[in-house]
């Protein structure tokens, strides 16, 4: 499969221009959007706050590692 990667920017109106393409005219094409992912110290920085969010709720400081084994040990297991 040949690929082909770029970025664009989402106009006011919602259009892409997508330029220079390397694909002869008439090639029919595949055509995926998505946001553009964050870098790794975005990901990091963002994956920090979830993870603070989440042993600040009340629960999580009940919780032991075993107790977080058993929980995996059975989804694992299918209980």
């Amino acid at each position: 499969m040949n690929a082909f990667g770029t970025f664009a920017t989402v106009q006011s109106t919602g259009d892409i221009l997508v330029a220079g393409v390397p694909f002869a005219p008439g090639t029919e094409v595949e055509v995926v959007i998505s946001p553009k992912r964050k870098s790794a110290a975005e990901f990091s920085q963002a994956w920090q706050r979830v993870c603070g969010q989440l042993r600040a709720v009340p629960q999580a400081t009940s919780l032991s590692d075993d107790d977080i084994q058993h929980e995996i040990d059975d989804y694992r297991t299918g209980r």
